[in-house]
């Protein structure tokens, strides 16, 4: 049956806003968009059914480029759970994700290529849970960042070359590459380098060649600027971006995805390590100033949450990343379309999601409050989900009623 969504104010993600509008979805894609008035006459008999949003927002699902929900929500000492336990904690965690109104993810590294598989079983229709792009486990160097979890260790041109061959085997989505150590590395230095550039712009030639994306783990500077010069198509974290390398990003269109979700969790929720929460707060103010010389040179910025791992942000709480985002100087509409348009375009799908177009897959929600006037709507105010057409989510039964 035909859904016909009426009398909702419509961000499109694309910067746009309708007053009063509407969006009819046949055939698991949106047919089209527009004024109520004006879509009120692709009505078809009784072959539609018609959900009147009564002013809610209608936008669409929102796309998280960096996620960890491969075990579940992270628990210190649940990573080496058996492995079948382990998936059913990412089923639950996946699903949990699609009903906060997250239609699309991208898994950026995970424990046994569990991401593949539930993909693949999402896929299928086993379970319930977005759309996932996976990047199996990361590659670090040996001992680097996430060795001893979610990350194969690769050491050389050769063999990151190989590494980056195996995960093509495993039919990942994307190639997580893993330049700096991290915040949740104990004992090194977040700001250091792990990968020579040869074995970065290795990596990213074997990605490029088969058709995938490269996002990298980047937090120092060195970090950035080898991620830069090799090619990858997102610096993930970048929090020692300096305006020169910033420059650099922006003339080969390289996003920044800020991940400001872990930090706010270790600084302000508290819900860490002390040693976590010290090396965090060492880097809150260099995180804010490299974001501001993001803003400012004009980056392309995707919305990536960190959610999951270590940072002990739940899977869930994704769309938190936007708030934070405008918390730091961007403006509503734009973090609202960073999670929508830009993450779709980073991730290669524009094609098929991101945006509210005639011929587009029809993941949408619905939002009670308009998210330009409180952010955090975004968040705590999703109603509706809907996903390739099929009503996930709907609180108020507006959209599994007939009318």
């Amino acid at each position: 049956m035909d859904l016909l969504f009426l009398r909702a104010t419509v961000i499109d993600g694309t910067g746009r806003l309708t007053e009063d509008g509407g969006l009819l979805v046949r055939d698991g894609r949106i047919a089209a968009v527009g004024r109520s008035a004006e879509l009120e006459s692709r009505r078809r008999g009784g072959g539609v059914r018609v959900v009147d949003l009564h002013g809610r927002t209608l936008m669409p699902g929102l796309i998280d480029t960096h996620v960890h929900f491969a075990g579940g929500d992270f628990v210190p000492n649940r990573e080496g759970e058996p492995v079948a336990l382990a998936a059913l904690r990412t089923a639950e965690a996946a699903t949990r994700t699609l009903r906060a109104g997250i239609t699309t993810v991208r898994v950026a590294g995970s424990r046994d290529f569990l991401d593949v598989d539930v993909r693949n079983a999402i896929t299928a229709g086993v379970l319930a849970g977005p759309c996932v792009l996976a990047c199996g486990r990361g590659i670090t160097t040996t001992g680097g960042h996430y060795h001893d979890w979610c990350a194969v260790e690769a050491d050389g041109v050769d063999q990151v070359r190989q590494a980056v061959r195996a995960h093509l085997k495993h039919g990942v989505d994307a190639i997580k590459m893993m330049l700096s150590p991290g915040i949740a590395t104990a004992g090194a230095d977040p700001s250091g380098e792990q990968f020579t550039l040869d074995e970065v712009r290795a990596a990213v030639e074997e990605a490029h060649k088969a058709g995938r994306r490269v996002l990298s783990h980047a937090i120092g500077l060195g970090a950035i600027r080898q991620g830069i010069a090799a090619g990858v198509d997102s610096i993930d974290h970048g929090f020692y971006l300096d305006e020169e390398q910033a420059a650099a990003m922006k003339a080969k269109g390289i996003y920044l995805v800020p991940t400001f979700g872990p930090a706010y969790y270790y600084l302000h929720k508290r819900l860490a390590e002390p040693w976590r929460i010290e090396r965090a707060k060492a880097i809150e103010a260099v995180h804010t100033r490299a974001f501001a010389i993001a803003l400012a040179a004009g980056l392309p910025i995707a919305m990536g949450s960190d959610c999951g791992a270590q940072s002990r942000m739940p899977n869930g709480e994704n769309a938190l990343e936007l708030e934070l985002m405008v918390r730091h100087g961007m403006r509503p509409m734009d973090a609202i379309v960073a999670g929508t348009r830009e993450a779709a375009r980073l991730t290669g799908i524009l094609d098929q999601v991101g945006t509210l177009e005639a011929g587009k897959i029809a993941d949408l929600i619905a939002i009670d409050g308009n998210p330009l006037d409180d952010i955090e709507r975004a968040r705590t105010g999703v109603r509706l989900v809907v996903q390739a057409g099929v009503v996930r989510r709907d609180d108020d039964g507006l959209a599994t009623e007939r009318r």
